[in-house]
């Protein structure tokens, strides 16, 4: 635990402030705002469904969340809707593939990175089959398919 704070809460504050950020040096449209909402909004029912998914199979489990809605921590709720934002802002809406698999490649390896240290603070846990390696492959693919929606939205 942070001084008195958890990870979890850690890890929202660090993402609002990373957008805010973004936001005032790179000072987007509204367009590029508008289409970082609905890119957040996405990826917040998409990461709800997948983790409820998980939880219900018996994949892994959270703890120390301010307040979960089944297994996703409402900060986990608020970073996603982040990430959509600063994606918005960070790539062009144009995709271009060789970016989208070197970006998305990346950012798996830093989301998986990132749920190593939750699993050695106990904070998440995975079960049965789930490996850091699904984690890997599934990050990936919804950070590839994230780089083909910013392009169509």
């Amino acid at each position: 635990m942070l001084v008195g704070m958890s990870i979890w809460l850690f890890l929202a504050i660090l993402a609002i402030s990373i957008t805010a950020l973004l936001y005032v040096l790179l000072k987007p449209k509204k367009d590029t705002l508008l289409r970082g909402a609905k890119l957040g909004i996405l990826l917040v029912l998409v990461d709800f469904v997948f983790e409820n998914a998980g939880l219900l199979l018996g994949q892994w489990k959270t703890f120390g969340s301010i307040f979960a809605i089944g297994a996703v921590p409402i900060e986990v709720m608020v970073i996603a809707f982040c990430i959509g934002g600063i994606y918005s802002m960070v790539f062009a809406r144009k995709f271009i593939l060789d970016i989208a698999i070197t970006s998305s490649l990346l950012i798996a390896v830093v989301g998986t990175g990132i749920e190593a240290i939750l699993l050695s603070m106990g904070v998440f846990v995975y079960y049965t089959e789930w490996t850091a390696w699904h984690a890997l492959v599934s990050y990936f693919i919804a950070f590839l398919l994230m780089h083909k929606l910013n392009s169509l939205l």
